[in-house]
């Protein structure tokens, strides 16, 4: 069976394994992006988790391509959680949480995946600006909570190491793609500081997800000369190659 990662004590010979050419590699060695699949709640959007498939990460691995060492091993995927090849990657990536439902065998399967040392990057979905929750940030939480009742989220500051890990970015800087489309609550557009990152570690202090809240990278990633994303589409790119350093080398 193919194995994209392993132990969190093994993470530094992930890291070399991943940064290393392709022609010393093993045929199946490199990183693959992997979508996840989702059934929505009933009467809501039934393709919640294809918001800005297949274009986004189609995208995203031509910048890893451009920009990075990263040896890219095949095209990007789409997993269900149930499914057991989840374990083969590195980093799991889910959008539009807001809508997002699971089952028992999920929220397990899920536990098992981050435990042995996996990442997931949630995106897309937003409420009402900082200091304010509401429907879509409930239900993203309520089914982490499934998956690790005693884990809170807690806010990745400009500070914390993972926004310098490969490129400097200003998450207090950072524009919100939610601004991109003149999109109003109330008739509020986001300021600057309303887009919010979040993080859950486990029990050793490793950080197993990032929650981009009030923000959409993956925008960014489908739309890199449109919408009016300006800088956001730069940083949205950025940002998702930061994660993936991080997952690969923590």
């Amino acid at each position: 069976m193919r194995r994209r990662f392993i132990s969190v004590a093994a993470a530094s010979i992930v890291a070399s394994i991943w940064l290393t050419p392709p022609q010393l590699q093993a045929q199946d060695m490199g990183f693959q992006f992997a979508r996840v699949w989702y059934e929505s709640h009933p009467g809501l959007r039934s393709s919640a988790w294809a918001t800005d498939y297949p274009t986004a990460e189609l995208n995203l691995h031509e910048a890893i391509d451009r920009t990075t060492g990263l040896h890219l091993d095949g095209p990007p995927i789409v997993v269900s959680l149930t499914d057991e090849r989840i374990f083969e990657y590195a980093v799991l990536y889910l959008t539009e949480p807001g809508y997002w439902r699971t089952n028992e065998a999920e929220v397990e399967n899920l536990r098992k995946y981050l435990e042995r040392g996996g990442f997931l990057i949630i995106d897309d979905f937003h409420d009402y600006g900082r200091g304010y929750t509401g429907p879509q940030w409930n239900n993203m939480y309520d089914n982490i909570k499934r998956v690790f009742p005693d884990h809170e989220p807690f806010e990745l500051t400009a500070n914390h190491p993972i926004w310098s890990i490969y490129y400097d970015i200003d998450p207090d800087a950072a524009i919100s793609t939610k601004n991109g489309g003149g999109w109003r609550w109330g008739g509020m557009r986001f300021a600057p500081d309303d887009d919010i990152y979040y993080g859950i570690a486990d029990d050793n202090d490793r950080l197993m997800i990032v929650i981009c809240y009030n923000q959409d990278i993956g925008d960014g990633w489908e739309w890199p000369g449109g919408r009016n994303l300006g800088s956001a589409s730069t940083v949205s790119f950025q940002m998702a190659i930061n994660f993936i350093y991080w997952a690969l080398t923590h």
